[in-house]
């Protein structure tokens, strides 16, 4: 009986710290999936088009008359969402870069046509949703269509979210007022 009377406490201490209420193994993985998805945070990545500044620049003499300054740049600061997409823990979304340009003309030493050209600027002519995302491509000089009397711009556009494009003609007489003419439109 003595044996009992000893052995009773020790099992009553053996239960009693058993039951110190820790968590079970269940308990312990929920409470690490808890403390992981507070502290996960998805990684974006962005992806531009193109990567860095590009810039084109053209000087020309048309018809010994139209000194011509193009200037075709990135601009580093809009850009125009094309594709996002999820994947494991990253989110990837590509960028497609606006584009800008400067033109300067002179004739006779005199600049007659001084102007910064962006898709923003066309917007205004059109309420077409082409312009929600579209962006200057390219202008250049149609040496075929310039003569000595006037200067022969082709000018554009494109929206990369849906392969879309316009292409207008300007034409720039020698006192400096422009006439624009949409040529295409596939949009």
């Amino acid at each position: 009986m003595k044996k009992l009377v000893l052995l009773v406490p020790c099992l009553l201490v053996l239960v009693l710290m058993s039951c110190d209420r820790r968590t079970s193994k269940k308990e312990q993985l929920e409470n690490a999936v808890l403390d992981f998805n507070k502290n996960f945070k998805i990684e974006a990545l962005k992806s531009y088009y193109p990567e860095t500044y590009t810039e084109i620049k053209t000087d020309s003499v048309i018809s010994n008359t139209f000194l011509v300054s193009i200037k075709n740049y990135t601009s580093m600061v809009n850009e125009i969402p094309v594709h996002s997409s999820s994947k494991n823990s990253t989110e990837l979304t590509m960028y497609h870069r606006v584009f800008e340009s400067d033109i300067l003309v002179a004739v006779s030493d005199k600049i007659i046509y001084d102007k910064h050209i962006s898709a923003e600027e066309f917007r205004g002519y059109s309420n077409s949703e082409f312009w929600k995302n579209a962006t200057l491509e390219h202008i250049w000089i149609d040496q075929d269509a310039s003569n000595t009397n006037t200067l022969a711009l082709g000018i554009s556009f494109v929206n990369p979210n849906n392969k879309a494009y316009k292409f207008y003609e300007m034409l720039i007489d020698k006192n400096g007022k422009e006439r624009l003419t949409l040529i295409e439109d596939h949009s």
